[in-house]
């Protein structure tokens, strides 16, 4: 796997930028932390020098010079290391006691260095925080060196420089490891689409249960790589049922008119024979119309269905008209609807008119004498849903999902009336009107079950 399209991937370069983002905040942090902690520790240090210098100076208030001069010598010489600095001078700037050579140049709090007599040993500044002030005709400095400033600046700043990088270093490598994972999914996407193009439609992308935008489009593709399966076989399954069926009415159209130019070449009269193409023309003319139908519904795409109409008349006028068919054929029609339910949907007349008409013309088509043919249509919820169930031969339960497909029909001589687009068209239809289709047994006969969106409560 190459580490350039790793580094370059979505997940490894947020984490980069986050990283980057978490390094100004921690820099910003640091400033603010170091700065508010030397103010904090300079004032205590100022606190504790003043009460130092206030101790001395109430010693000089009760025993006088020459003994503070001696206090501050004794204190001078425990002090080692120079950490502390105690120093009085004259008002000349002559050097009387302590361990300060040389009299600092102003008063007051002061931070800055101090000419001390001790060597400096384990110091990591050269700087005090001192109280020069009068004590009386002369000058009392009293100061501490800043080792604990400087070191707790230090200790600070390396614990927040390790924790950073350990940090900086987590995340980046989360982030290489997150990239690494997408890339590899990335991959397999690409495989799967370039053995698709290649023609394998039986490829699909390994389907890991997880929830990221990848795994959630891997599944999407697999839903499309589904689809494009199907529509391949169906298409192959299609070309070959078409090309059956159009044979035969085209081959007795071609005998139709070779008769009757025959005739007309015996002087006799070619009606009949005239009359035998043209009904071979016209199921030609119903298969080529039906399969047409068929591709302008599922290629019309995602166009919007806006008209209203009312399930409920658009069904009753019809079985009102199949009612006579399925009279003459010995069979029975009914039709059922719930009073006071509204039965609208949004959607296209006339689709759903040739739907009704499709499922009605299957039930008395396939149905023999004493076939009953129930139609009810019914509220379920948001859903409308719509039965046609009947009892004759019914479909057996391995080819009702089959049926569906365009072309196929269950007489495998294809001797029956039908051209076996009905349920193709059906199926198109309810899907186009974002509902579903479901074929049922109903021991005997069949039970087609149709859902669709309804209008209102």
């Amino acid at each position: 796997m190459d580490r350039g399209d790793i580094l370059s991937g979505a997940a490894f370069s947020a984490v980069l930028r986050s990283a980057v983002a978490f390094v100004v905040v921690l820099l910003l942090f640091g400033w603010v932390t170091i700065t508010s902690v030397n103010q904090s520790l300079i004032a205590e240090l100022g606190d504790d020098v003043h009460q130092r210098w206030d101790i001395v100076a109430a010693e000089h208030a009760i025993d006088g010079d020459a003994q503070i001069a001696a206090t501050i010598s004794t204190l001078s010489r425990v002090a080692s290391g120079g950490h502390h600095a105690a120093a009085l001078f004259g008002a000349e700037g002559a050097f009387i006691a302590g361990n300060i050579m040389t009299r600092p140049a102003s008063e007051g709090l002061q931070v800055g260095p101090l000419d001390h007599a001790a060597a400096a040993t384990g110091a990591v500044t050269q700087e005090y925080i001192y109280v020069a002030a009068r004590l009386g005709e002369n000058l009392l400095v009293v100061g501490e060196r800043l080792d604990l400033l400087y070191r707790t600046k230090i200790l600070l700043f390396r614990t927040l420089t390790l924790s950073g990088f350990l940090i900086v270093l987590t995340m980046l490598s989360v982030g290489y490891y997150l990239s690494s994972k997408s890339l590899r999914r990335l991959r397999d996407i690409e495989t799967a689409l370039s053995k698709t193009s290649e023609g394998d439609t039986a490829v699909r992308i390994s389907d890991r249960g997880g929830s990221t935008q990848i795994d959630r489009i891997a599944r999407q593709m697999n839903l499309h790589f589904d689809r494009l399966s199907r529509m391949i076989a169906t298409t192959r399954n299609t070309a070959a049922a078409a090309a059956h069926d159009l044979k035969s009415p085209l081959g007795r159209a071609y005998l139709s008119l070779g008769r009757a130019m025959e005739r007309v070449e015996q002087g006799e009269d070619p009606t009949e024979a005239m009359s035998d193409t043209q009904v071979e023309l016209e199921r030609m003319r119903v298969i080529f119309d039906s399969y047409l139908q068929l591709s302008r519904i599922e290629t019309s795409g995602d166009a919007p269905l806006i008209a209203r109409v009312d399930l409920r008349s658009l069904t009753a006028e019809l079985v009102e008209t199949f009612a006579l068919i399925a009279e003459d054929e010995g069979q029975s029609l009914s039709f059922a609807a719930e009073a006071g339910s509204d039965y609208g949907v949004t959607g296209d007349a006339q689709m759903l008119q040739q739907l009704v008409v499709n499922l009605l013309q299957n039930a008395v088509t396939h149905g023999s004498m004493g076939n009953r043919i129930a139609v009810r249509l019914e509220r379920d919820g948001p859903a409308l849903r719509f039965t046609v169930a009947d009892t004759g031969p019914g479909i057996p339960a391995a080819s009702m999902e089959r049926v569906f497909e365009p072309f196929f029909r269950l007489d495998p001589s294809r001797s029956k009336p039908g051209n076996g687009l009905g349920l193709a068209l059906v199926r198109a239809i309810v899907e186009k009107h974002q509902g579903r289709v479901a074929l049922r047994d109903n021991r005997p006969g069949l039970i087609v079950e149709v859902m669709l969106p309804a209008i209102g409560p």
